[in-house]
């Protein structure tokens, strides 16, 4: 059995976006889509918490070398730091609209609190590259949250493949995207 996860973003669903409709088009006898919950409430939005809900699955071996791994938004920072901590090797990350260690301009921006807790420092994030075979970066070139520069130093640093889609936005639903052809190209 092969595994796919797809971690959220902050104050995330596992009901929103494109997840259920890409859950549809690869859960198969071979396949499993798994799409944690992960803690949305401001006083469980950190790393310890979300941590606990993934390690269920991967006590289980559900996440190895065969398994491929897509996050979104803060959740892939929030996988980057997973993977390396555990030193889990799996074959492929897709990070969509991801970014590690970036705070916005805004000071008291609840955001910056929160999503800190998921970063990785620049040196230990090249430590990924040595447990995925391949990763993905694929992100909006109009992205309304996340500057251009800070998704595009994140898949240089991680050598990954990028992939640009015009008028993307977040690559969430309201961007227009409840399905995501473009990432089943990867899978």
């Amino acid at each position: 059995m092969r595994y796919i996860f797809i971690n959220h973003g902050y104050m995330g669903s596992n009901i929103e976006n494109w997840f259920p409709w890409f859950k549809n088009q690869v859960d198969s006898e071979d396949t499993l889509c798994i799409i944690p919950q992960y803690p949305i409430d401001k006083d469980r939005h950190f790393y310890d918490y979300w941590k606990k809900v993934l390690d269920v699955y991967n006590d289980f071996k559900y996440i190895n070398s065969n398994t491929i791994i897509i996050g979104h938004s803060s959740g892939c920072a929030f996988t980057i730091k997973y993977l390396i901590e555990k030193n889990i090797k799996v074959d492929k990350l897709i990070l969509v609209s991801g970014f590690n260690n970036y705070y916005s301009s805004d000071e008291n921006d609840f955001h910056n609190t929160v999503n800190s807790t998921f970063y990785v420092s620049d040196e230990e994030i090249c430590n990924i590259k040595e447990l995925c075979n391949e990763i993905i970066c694929i992100y909006g070139d109009d992205d309304p949250f996340i500057p251009q520069k800070v998704f595009s130093n994140l898949s240089t640093k991680l050598d990954a493949k990028s992939i640009i889609i015009h008028n993307g936005g977040h690559l969430n639903k309201d961007a227009g995207y409840d399905k995501f052809e473009e990432i089943l190209k990867f899978i």
